[in-house]
């Protein structure tokens, strides 16, 4: 793609012509038109040569929707081919603009790059009051690999108040954590919610070990369905026959009644209960009663996974 073709790719996604489509496999219209096929064509881009006229466009280009539309050229282009230009005109730029949308259309990419070589200057947008440029900042820093990106990563999981602060500090913690991390972890259960609680569930599961067990054996006690699954993968990665007697209670519970919400719970619960299936009456007891009683009870999902697995 030469200068002209790329400049016209850059007006196309700043057109607000919009054009009702109507899609065969959803089944209802949806809203195409140049911005929205500009951007799917940006998303394919693999021209490196592009980046430094790119790049000297953002210099001189006063329009910040247009600079949005260049950030996000690049963006795909570095996704795409792995060029490290991209990151670093990216994160240099993190320094003079100052919009909040621009900030997270720049942060977003920076996440998208495979490799992100400097975490200084994502680091100050972690305690932004802007919500949504402090959530992709944190998120970002899933990729930056340093003690003091876990250290920052800590500090706000320990202070922070806002759920979602809590949900991607962990995340984020789950990629570039150390066993540092983990005793603040598992305090935080203490107060993590939702999401929150499920994805510091995964990062105990990911950076921990076995002497976690008792942690998701007790989170087995949470009320929400989505919580109790993230337990059941921990205990699924670091149980033993402490654990079967949770799991067991569990199956007992959940098929009580059909369910409405398809999950992968149940699934869980039948793998950590095969493990111990040979030397356990009990547990092939259960699932005869499963398969006699209950097969109804039971998704697609689940009859499959039953089927390949319980000779």
């Amino acid at each position: 793609m030469d200068e002209k073709e790329l400049l016209e790719l850059i007006k196309q996604m700043s057109s607000d012509e919009i054009e009702l489509v109507y899609d065969k496999k959803m089944k209802l219209y949806v809203s195409e038109g140049p911005s929205w096929n500009a951007y799917r064509k940006a998303e394919q881009l693999t021209d490196t040569a592009a980046i430094p006229f790119l790049n000297n466009l953002l210099e001189k280009i006063k329009d910040r929707k247009v600079r949005d539309n260049i950030y996000f050229i690049l963006g795909k282009i570095g996704e795409n081919t792995g060029d490290e230009r991209v990151v670093n005109i990216l994160l240099k730029r993190l320094e003079v603009e100052t919009n909040k949308y621009t900030l997270e259309t720049m942060l977003d990419q920076i996440a998208n790059q495979k490799d992100v070589p400097n975490y200084s200057s994502i680091m100050k947008f972690i305690d932004d009051k802007r919500t949504a440029v402090r959530y992709r900042a944190i998120q970002t820093l899933s990729k930056c690999k340093h003690p003091i990106v876990e250290n920052a990563l800590i500090k706000v999981i320990d202070e922070s108040q806002d759920q979602y602060d809590l949900c991607y500090a962990s995340g984020s913690l789950s990629h570039i954590g150390t066993i540092k991390s983990i005793p603040h972890l598992v305090r935080l259960l203490e107060r993590a919610k939702g999401d929150a609680k499920c994805v510091t569930l995964y990062a105990l599961e990911v950076l921990g070990d076995s002497t976690l067990l008792p942690i998701f054996m007790e989170a087995m006690q949470d009320r929400s369905p989505t919580v109790k699954s993230y337990a059941l993968s921990g205990l699924l990665k670091y149980g033993d026959e402490t654990a079967i007697d949770v799991v067991y209670k569990r199956v007992k519970t959940v098929l009580t009644r059909k369910r409405k919400i398809e999950s992968d719970e149940l699934v869980l619960t039948f793998e950590f209960l095969n493990r111990y299936k040979k030397e356990q009456k009990r547990i092939q007891q259960l699932f005869e009663w499963i398969q006699s009683k209950k097969w109804d009870y039971l998704f697609d999902e689940e009859k499959d996974w039953y089927k390949n697995n319980i000779d």
